[in-house]
């Protein structure tokens, strides 16, 4: 009874450790499943980084070109800007020459003025 009983419990021991090495493959399996997926993840994202890099860079060269060619515009409204300047303090000075000179006109006719109507009355 007693090598019954130690064959029984060694069957039973060889049983386990059977089950024992099925779960550390399975295990494995799955830590090597896992890996895999966790690798295509990483590639999955590494590539959508790589998209939007590219992305970026396409936006950034768009931006460099349209401020290239902003600058460029720029020089010629500047250049357009200071000539409607000039033009502006021409005709201030302009009309601050036609001022004085109507100023003047308008206090000779006041001073002249009595002398003005009698010689358009005819007297």
């Amino acid at each position: 009874m007693m090598i019954g009983g130690l064959l029984q419990a060694t069957q039973d021991m060889q049983r386990d450790i059977t089950e024992i090495r099925r779960d550390i493959k399975d295990s494995d399996a799955r830590a090597a499943l896992s890996y895999e997926q966790s690798e295509q993840r990483a590639a999955a994202s590494r590539a959508k980084m790589y998209q939007k890099t590219d992305e970026l860079v396409e936006r950034v060269s768009a931006t460099e070109s349209a401020v290239s060619k902003l600058n460029s515009d720029m020089t010629s409204v500047k250049q357009v800007t200071a000539d409607v300047t000039r033009w502006k303090l021409m005709g201030l000075g302009a009309l601050g020459v036609t001022g004085i000179a109507a100023g003047a006109v308008a206090s000779g006719l006041t001073y002249f003025w009595h002398d003005i109507w009698r010689v358009l009355r005819g007297g």
